[in-house]
């Protein structure tokens, strides 16, 4: 792809003004950043990233504007949000424009189990919407301070609330409105099921315009911490509290000497204590602490005062470890919701890859299901992608499922969705195929050489992935 002429840039900056067109250069390099460092993979694969500008418009009608001119040049789009990716998401692959949806921004509904917001709204605005009818946010990111509706949906998958409520696939995301990327851009609005191609695609389908999300009735939560001394009661006292009727709303596994690594918190973890991150219902405090003395561990109730609970679990967790440990890497995977097969697993990598496989685990709950997802930092490989690809056969082995964060792919970073109706919508809404290229129907892996990813996901015959 050529670069942008003057030109074409002088379109642009006609119909949003100067200030709201950055040229390449360094205000625009900013947007060329995200969180894809934490793999060493991505880090150097996206190196060389460039875009001709940076576009931010502050209106739906602008952002149509937008589109339908640069789908008029065929020049490459990228979405961005608040870039808090892991995946190089919202990082451009071809020469073109990203345009930036923060200005367009704002709640527009809150009713009874709904809220309907702008692609831009940050869901910290959302969250204090809700709040202020009684309700919530069923899941938000972590990130929720800062990150975008549309660039959670988009990039994201769960966060906070997952432990109650599930994912975004958990019926969270109630309805989605898209522009098609197109001459003269159509309006698109999907309900129910129908939202499903969006989820965790990476903007490559539509334009978000509007995004729905489900309520639920709020509540008042305390951040406490529990601490074990063998990581076995830690894991079983983790997948217990997802099942029990105590209301957490985040339950966050985290195997020694990880929480060593979280400085903020002081210090106060010792490099063999294993710790859980529990941010729960303030009137179950007592019934909290009943579940973690069952599984012969103790409740700290202490929390510092200037730090946030979100600042430690999901994702973040890689950012201490690799603060902690620079040249270290990470891993996405899936435990089986059976609890005896889920600890027969733990113990497995416990045993297998002590020091390296870093056990942290989000537990998520879809209806009566318990889903341990794993998030671990991997300290200490050799030789990072020969290491990476055993140890991944290792865990599909055991009957896991990899879901491999070292992609800028959307299938292969663990997408389990219907591959024929995404490509049927993205056909049908980027007929062009200017939107975010690259990252859907392309190959990262297999055009290195390296594993495909159907031998990476798939767990061995005869034992079943949750």
């Amino acid at each position: 792809m050529t670069q942008t002429s003057p030109t074409r840039l002088d379109d642009f900056v006609a119909l949003l003004g100067e200030d709201r067109v950055l040229p390449a250069g360094p205000k625009a390099s900013g947007y060329l950043r995200d969180f894809s460092w934490y793999s060493p993979v991505l880090e150097n694969a996206l190196a060389d990233t460039t875009v001709d500008a940076v576009l931010r418009p502050g209106s739906v009608e602008e952002l149509r504007a937008v589109i339908a001119l640069a789908a008029r040049h065929r020049t490459p789009v990228t979405l961005r949000g608040a870039g808090t990716g892991n995946y190089g998401q919202s990082l451009p692959l071809r020469r073109g424009f990203v345009v930036d949806v923060k200005g367009v921004a704002g709640v527009l509904d809150v009713t009874d189990g709904r809220i309907a917001m702008l692609p831009g709204t940050i869901m910290r605005t959302a969250e204090d919407a809700a709040r202020e009818t009684g309700q919530e946010l069923a899941v938000m990111p972590t990130t929720y301070r800062i990150a975008t509706a549309a660039g959670f949906i988009c990039g994201g998958s769960g966060g906070i609330g997952a432990a109650v409520n599930g994912d975004l696939w958990d019926d969270n995301v109630l309805a989605v409105e898209l522009l098609t990327v197109e001459d003269e851009p159509r309006l698109v609005r999907l309900e129910g099921d129908d939202v499903r191609p969006v989820l965790h695609t990476y903007g490559t389908i539509g334009v978000v315009t509007r995004v729905e999300m489900r309520l639920v009735p709020a509540h008042d939560y305390v951040p406490v911490i529990a601490v074990f001394d063998r990581f076995a009661d830690a894991a079983a006292f983790g997948y217990d509290v997802v099942s029990s009727p105590v209301h957490a709303r985040l339950v966050s596994l985290q195997q020694a000497p990880i929480g060593s690594m979280f400085t903020p918190l002081g210090g106060g973890f010792g490099p063999e204590e294993h710790v859980s991150l529990l941010w729960v219902d303030g009137t179950q405090l007592a019934d909290m602490a009943e579940l973690v003395a069952a599984h012969r561990g103790r409740l700290d109730r202490e929390w510092p005062a200037s730090t946030h609970i979100s600042q430690f679990p999901f994702s973040h967790t890689i950012l201490w470890s690799r603060k902690a440990d620079p040249s270290s890497s990470w891993l996405q995977c899936e435990y089986a919701a059976d609890r005896e097969t889920f600890l027969e697993q733990v113990a497995a990598l416990s045993a297998h890859y002590p020091g390296v496989f870093l056990q942290h685990v989000e537990f998520a709950r879809s209806g009566a299901r318990v889903r341990p997802l794993g998030i671990p930092p991997l300290v200490g490989l050799p030789d990072h992608e020969q290491a990476l690809e055993e140890l991944m056969e290792f865990c599909t082995s055991i009957g896991m499922t990899v879901l491999n964060p070292h992609s800028y792919v959307v299938e292969e970073g663990g997408f389990v969705g219907d591959t024929a109706r995404v490509v049927e919508l993205k056909q049908s809404c980027d007929p062009h195929d200017i939107l975010n290229p690259g990252k859907l129907g392309d190959s990262f892996f297999t055009s290195r050489g390296l594993t495909p990813p159907s031998a990476r996901t798939a767990p061995r015959a005869g034992r079943s992935a949750s």
